[in-house]
Formats: structure tokens, C-alpha cells, sequence
């Protein structure tokens, strides 16, 4: 008899890869299908001809219980198979009440991948929510790829805005200061957006009055690959469905790194946060994320400032947005590395707080066999299939050894930890040389301030050269680190746009030339004082480079207002 096919389920993602190539034995058919709609003996999957087996995830009464895997045989399940799959899933309890869905603000960071972006935006624009607008925050301006994408989409609630810094950290924090609404959701550009998706992030929200962050589950839109499989093995994205949240003050019992364990929480292809909690703590930490020297970790160290801050965060898998995995090891290589960096630099942030420390101090029997058991996953098959994925342990290992050296990178290119952290002092804001712009809107101006109070510091240093009590050794220390940098950083305060060794290498060399032709003046004048040279040196020195401070800040002020 034969059997009979109950209806179809169409595949998150259409799977278009070389139609001449060969499928790989181990690739799994990804889609989702409702408990109501499971009927007749078999279901068709759409494209589902060639895969050997499917991941399903089973909704019921508009929520997600649960992954099943399944067999395939001519492009169909059994649906007794399935039933009896979803029996052993765990019962997932009905999500909080809203007595109003609050608006919101959906930011979406993008650079030069206009194809990717007109999707996300396609998918976006037809969400299920009463008021949200769109946000566009373009990475790279001057490519002229994103405006068009966005322009298409002018009869829908979308605005670009320019992020000139290079850095998601950066264009997350051009979205938090240009959104409209008080809560902010974000996601990338190379992702599948359910319609349900910021209706289920407004459950989170209202599961607690102190939620300042939700994050939502990102299960694998595609397992085509063996780069793909290897990395869903890998992470910890959607490993169940079950609602909780999270506060420092009450800390789970079955969890002994707590709040260290991020992979609990999420990932930042998917999360919202309370923009005020986000401005209390300083927004995102501009050395750390794509685009920075570091390469990730920013939105694991988002939530964890946050939960530090005495908020809550909660995880709502229901909001769901589907992600798009590399296809190839050489693609992932990339991704790995960046992961590891993220994480080594994100390490070093924890070690380098007094209070982060004591956390990782306490927890690190733990923590170690943690990622002992994250890492060991059997992924022979991927490995054989593709032999460049057995080098990416090794990849993240590596990002995790230079971690600490991107993230010093990252400080010394003036990328700011708070940067959206306003100043509260008269003297802070007379030394801010950024205002309140992002890192790359005033970089020269950064560079130029950084010299000008160097030139402060070493100039009051030297100035002690004066006092003849001190020892020998400290009045040539004092003196010469005057003479080699004082006058010198100063006047290299007015030249900043050249490569960073040229400035520290004529630094020196003009210091020690305006020094040797102010005494060679003096002594021509027939004035031989060194204590009095000295003393009028460092204090021209000390009040100029006030001077240029304080025009620096306020340059900034005038020109980006």
C-alpha cells in the first residue's frame, strides 16, 4: 500500500550549491514544522531529494518545544517517527503575558554585502508587530553599496545611518544612539528573521520588570557542509528551548561558572537590550568585535556587564532568527580565529577587573573543565570529509593566546571600553579629545590630544630637574625624559596624520633639536642658568600643551556637534 503524504514543509534555507557537485553523505535537510500539522503518513520536504536525514524544530501553540532529527527516504519523513520524536521532548512552559507591545528598534550592521542585506531586509520589513522601525547602520560609507539597498525599501520604516570607524562595536553603538525607541533589538546581515521574532523578544521583556536584555535563540539554517555541521556542533546556540533568566543576586544551582557560562545567554546575530541600561554601562566596547583588532567578544562582554550591573537578562528562545554557518573550512578559519581573539581579549578584560577577577578565580576548576568538554566533539566525519577544518582548534587556540595582545592593540588605538559613558567632570570633558563621537570620526584628533597631555605630563616631570635635593639618578631621569619627549610630543600634536612609528620616532629627534636651540639662543644671549632655563622650559612646555588640550576638545565639540 502507499503511503500517504500529509502536506510539505518547504527548508529554511534553498539549498544552491553546485548542482554538478556530489552532496556530502552527512548532510542534513534543516526546516520547522508545527505539532498541529503533522497528519497522513509521511511529509514531503521541499528540495529534501538527496539528504539522508532532517532537523526539524516542533512548534506548538506558537512556541518552540524542540529539535527532532529524523530519516529521510525520497525526500519524506515518517510522521509516526516524528511523533514519536516530539514525545521525548520536554514541556516548555507558555510564555509571560503582555499587556502591551512596547516599540522597537531593530538595528542591523552591515558592510558591502548588499545582496545579504536587501534579504534581511525583505524578511524584516514584513515582521509581525504593531510599531518597530528599521535601522541600516552602514560599516563602510564610502563604498557606495549599502545606500542603494536601503533606498529600495523607502515606503517601509527604514533609515540608514554612517558608521565612519570601522567596527561592529562602533555601528552598534551609531544604532544606539540613533534609535528611536527605548528597547533595541539587533541582528546580522547574513541571517533568516521569524516574523514572530520581536513579538517573542517582547515576551522576554516581560518576564521580569528588570529585563534590560533579551537574547533569542540562532539555530543552523543550513548543514550542507562539512564546515557547516563542524560548527554547529561547535557552539552552544540552540541547544534547547526552555525560557529562563538570569540575575547576579540569584544565581542558578546547577551552575557552578556562573555568570561565566555565555554560551547560556546567546549570541549577538540575536538579542535586544533597554537602551537606557546600554548607556549606563557605556554601550559596547569598541575594542572588541568584528572590524576591531580583537575580532569578536562584544556581545559576550555586553552581557555580562550587563547582569554585573544588577540587571537581568533573559533567554526567549522563541524569538528566533536563523543563521547562515561558512560553507567552507577557509571561510571558517576566519570566523574560528575571530572567536578565539573575542574570547582571549574578553579573558583579559575579566583578569585585569578586581572584581571580574575574583570571579574567575573562583571558578576556574570549573572553567577549565568546561572548555575541556566544549572542545572534545566527535567531528570525524566533517574532518575526513574536509581535511582543513582539522587545523581550526588550533586556529582558536591561537586567537586565544593573542587575545590580550589585539585587545592592548585596540587601547592604543584609542578604541574606548565606555564609549558612550558621559563626562561628568569639567576636567574630563576639557581632555575628552573625542566628544562624543565615535572611534574613527576623530582619530587625529585623538592622536593629537594623547601627545599634547603627554607633553603635560613629562613637562611637570621635568620641572622637578629644578629641585636640587633630589638624588642624582632621579634628576637625570626626570630631565631627560623632558628632553627627549616634552617639546617634541607637543609639536607632533600638530602633525598626526602620518604612521604612528614615524610620530614616535620624531618625537625624540624634535624634542632634543628644540631644546638644544633654546639653550644654544641663551647662551648666544649671554644667559647661562640651567636651573632657570629648565623651570622656563618646562613651564612654556606645560601651558602650551595645556592650551592644545583644551582647543582639541573643544575643535571636536565645534566640528562634529
Amino acid at each position: 500500500m502507499q503511503s500517504e503524504v500529509g502536506g510539505s514543509i518547504e527548508p529554511i534555507l534553498d539549498v544552491d550549491l553546485d548542482p554538478d557537485a556530489e552532496r556530502w553523505a552527512g548532510a542534513t535537510w534543516v526546516g520547522q514544522v508545527d505539532e498541529a500539522d503533522l497528519e497522513g503518513d509521511r511529509l514531503k520536504l521541499v528540495g529534501g531529494f538527496g539528504f539522508a536525514n532532517a532537523r526539524l524544530l516542533v512548534w506548538r501553540s506558537g512556541q518552540p518545544v524542540g529539535f527532532i532529527e529524523l530519516a529521510v527516504a525520497d525526500g519524506t519523513v515518517r510522521v509516526g517517527d516524528a511523533e514519536v520524536a516530539i514525545r521525548q521532548l520536554p514541556e516548555i512552559a507558555p510564555p509571560s503575558p503582555v499587556a502591551e507591545f512596547p516599540p522597537i528598534s531593530v538595528v542591523v550592521c552591515t558592510r558591502d554585502r548588499p545582496d545579504q542585506l536587501r534579504d534581511v531586509l525583505n524578511s524584516l520589513s514584513e515582521l509581525d508587530y504593531p510599531e518597530f522601525e528599521l535601522l541600516v547602520v552602514d560599516n563602510n560609507p564610502v563604498s557606495g553599496l549599502t545606500p542603494p539597498v536601503v533606498a529600495s525599501f523607502a515606503e517601509k520604516p527604514v533609515r540608514l545611518l554612517e558608521a565612519r570607524g570601522q567596527g561592529l562595536s562602533i555601528s552598534r553603538n551609531v544604532g544606539v544612539n540613533g534609535a528611536t525607541h527605548d528597547i533595541i533589538a539587533f541582528t546580522d546581515d547574513d541571517v533568516v528573521v521569524e516574523m514572530s521574532w520581536l513579538r517573542n523578544l517582547a515576551y522576554g521583556f516581560a518576564r521580569d520588570a528588570r529585563v534590560a536584555c533579551v537574547c533569542g535563540m540562532v539555530p543552523s539554517a543550513e548543514l550542507a557542509t562539512p564546515a557547516q555541521s563542524y560548527f554547529d556542533r561547535r557552539v552552544d546556540w540552540a541547544r534547547g528551548c526552555a525560557p529562563a533568566t538570569f540575575d547576579l543576586a540569584d544565581p542558578p544551582d546547577d551552575d557552578p561558572l556562573f555568570p561565566l557560562r555565555v554560551a547560556r545567554y546567546g549570541t549577538g546575530a540575536n538579542f535586544a537590550v533597554r537602551k537606557d541600561a546600554v548607556l549606563a554601562i557605556g554601550g559596547f566596547d569598541e575594542g572588541m568585535g568584528i572590524g576591531s583588532p580583537t575580532g569578536g567578544g562584544e556581545d559576550i562582554d555586553l552581557f555580562i556587564r550587563i547582569l554585573i550591573a544588577g540587571q537581568i537578562l533573559a533567554r526567549e528562545p522563541s524569538a528566533i532568527v536563523w543563521h547562515r554557518h561558512r560553507r567552507t573550512a577557509e571561510d571558517l578559519a576566519v570566523q574560528i580565529r575571530n572567536y578565539g581573539l573575542g574570547l582571549g581579549a574578553w579573558a583579559t578584560k575579566l583578569v585585569l577587573r578586581p572584581r571580574t577577577l575574583g570571579m574567575v578565580l573562583r571558578r576556574l576548576g570549573p572553567g577549565i573543565r568546561h572548555i575541556r568538554d566544549v572542545t572534545v566533539v566527535d567531528q570525524t566525519d566533517t574532518v575526513d570529509n574536509d581535511p582543513g577544518l582539522d587545523a581550526l582548534n588550533k586556529q582558536e587556540v591561537s586567537g586565544v593566546i593573542n587575545g590580550p595582545l589585539a585587545l592592548a592593540r585596540a587601547r592604543l588605538a584609542g578604541r574606548k571600553a565606555r564609549p558612550l559613558r558621559k563626562r561628568d567632570t569639567q576636567l574630563a570633558r576639557a581632555f575628552d579629545f573625542r566628544g562624543d563621537q565615535m572611534w574613527g570620526d576623530s582619530g587625529s584628533s585623538i592622536v593629537a590630544g594623547r601627545l599634547a597631555l603627554g607633553a603635560v605630563v613629562v613637562s611637570l616631570l621635568g620641572s622637578l630637574g629644578a629641585v636640587e635635593a633630589l638624588p642624582t639618578v632621579v634628576l637625570g631621569l626626570v630631565v631627560g625624559a623632558f628632553v627627549l619627549c616634552g617639546p617634541g610630543s607637543l609639536i607632533m600634536s600638530w602633525f598626526t596624520h602620518v604612521q604612528p612609528v614615524v610620530v614616535a620616532g620624531l618625537v625624540p629627534v624634535l624634542s632634543i633639536a628644540a631644546c638644544i636651540l633654546v639653550v644654544s639662543g641663551l647662551l648666544m644671549a649671554g644667559l647661562y642658568a640651567p636651573t632657570f632655563v629648565l623651570l622656563s622650559l618646562t613651564i612654556a612646555t606645560t601651558v602650551i600643551a595645556l592650551a592644545r588640550c583644551n582647543y582639541l576638545a573643544r575643535h571636536v565639540a565645534q566640528v562634529h556637534p
